[in-house]
């Protein structure tokens, strides 16, 4: 029994379903959306959008209780929050940091689709790139 099997046990199956269904979309567009921060004419709107999947993400997880999705979107949606203060902190770093955990959320999502368990977070996500 895994991660999708316990929260249909303990939500109703259609909320879910409609987290997977928008979890999917999110890692989707997330990595297009990290790689057009490179774009500078782009880079205040691609910041937005990425501030906004993580803070869904954010939110979502933490009504699941899915602990490792909400603390990753917590920390990708702060780092998004302080480029929005500060554009031009856009760095090579930093995009290789997001596809990181463009990547990990990604995996997750396979993770719960297939009910298996959520690995383990990789470590070098936990070196966050300076902003600012």
């Amino acid at each position: 029994m895994g991660i999708r099997n316990r929260l249909e046990r303990e939500f109703d199956y259609d909320i879910v379903d409609e987290f997977l269904d928008h979890f999917d979309v999110m890692t989707e567009v997330m990595e297009p959306t990290i790689i057009a921060l490179e774009n500078e004419e782009q880079r205040i709107e691609k910041i937005n959008e990425l501030f906004r999947i993580f803070h869904n993400i954010k939110s979502a997880s933490s009504f699941l209780k899915i602990d490792r999705l909400h603390l990753l979107a917590e920390l990708a949606e702060e780092s998004m929050e302080r480029l929005r203060e500060d554009p031009s902190a856009v760095s090579e770093e930093l995009i290789d940091w997001l596809l990181l955990v463009s990547d990990q959320f990604r995996a997750w999502y396979g993770e719960i689709s297939s009910d298996g368990e959520l690995e383990d977070i990789d470590p070098k996500i936990l070196l966050v790139p300076k902003i600012g």
